[in-house]
């Protein structure tokens, strides 16, 4: 099979990382080729959160893409639509129809939405406690979005602590990022945020806080392999951090609970799971 694969400017991180994975599981036995159509079988786009319509102008080619293209209410009918569109929720909404005022001989329901497994790459799969430490240290990938969260949350902490450290990383942590970090913190505040690199955390044997957006209460199992808190809750994600940092029987039994599941984002079954939507789309 001929993969090409599109990474679009403006990608989330989380899109980027799964690029770069399934590129490199898929090459094992299929011809994956990176910002190329050529002759392809099947198109992979990895998009932004809004994908441009015009995007799509040149492709021929049946596509899959984790977002819908943005179309306005009379434009629908000449719109290239994914032929699925993936979400790592196992639990995907239901397909969505348009608008009522579209014409009824142009209604059509949106493309379905199928659950692809989220992927860690097999680096970080090397649990190793951090050396101790005068201070205590946590760790969160940044992005704009949670600024204002973290400022809250840290003045918070600093009024009970003065010896915890926030480290926050502009890049994909690496596996060595992660040991050098007591615990892992991803305060979204998004339902469509998935780039607070949570799995990678839970690979590398890491007490996880994270908001309790759906992508995180998945990564989590509600709560049983990490601590969930409610999103835009400084108080509460205070509190949580503390425990965990201070509470070692608390962070050990997330850690131990976490260890047991994390084969799910072993590679392997998210590129089973692309392999069969390609060839179930192709035949």
């Amino acid at each position: 099979m001929i993969i090409a694969q599109l990474l679009l400017p403006g990608a989330s991180a989380y899109e980027r990382k799964s690029q770069a994975i399934d590129a490199a599981s898929l090459a094992a036995e299929h011809d994956v080729r990176i910002g190329a159509v050529g002759d392809a079988d099947i198109v992979h786009i990895y998009a932004p959160r809004i994908l441009d319509p015009a995007t799509l102008r040149d492709i021929t080619l049946p596509f899959v893409s984790n977002v819908r293209p943005k179309a306005a209410r009379f434009t629908w009918p000449k719109v290239r639509q994914p032929a699925r569109v993936i979400t790592p929720l196992k639990e995907p909404m239901p397909p969505r129809e348009l608008p009522k005022a579209t014409p009824p001989r142009d209604r059509k329901t949106a493309p379905p939405e199928t659950f692809i497994p989220e992927a860690v790459d097999d680096q970080y799969f090397y649990p190793a406690t951090r050396q101790p430490a005068t201070r205590a240290t946590i760790g969160t990938f940044s992005r704009p979005s949670i600024r204002n969260i973290v400022e809250q949350t840290a003045t918070r902490i600093h009024r009970f602590r003065d010896d915890v450290d926030w480290l926050l990383f502009d890049e994909q942590p690496s596996l060595d990022d992660l040991r050098g970090v007591d615990i892992w913190v991803d305060p979204a505040v998004e339902e469509e945020d998935a780039d607070g690199f949570v799995a990678e955390a839970m690979a590398a044997g890491k007490a996880v806080v994270a908001s309790r957006t759906e992508i995180n209460t998945q990564r989590l199992e509600k709560g049983r392999t990490g601590i969930l808190v409610p999103t835009h809750d400084p108080n509460e994600l205070t509190h949580a951090i503390l425990a965990a940092l201070f509470k070692p029987e608390l962070a050990q039994n997330k850690i131990t609970a976490s260890l047991q599941t994390v084969s799910k984002f072993r590679a392997r079954h998210r590129v089973q799971a692309l392999v069969r939507l390609y060839e179930s789309i192709l035949q």
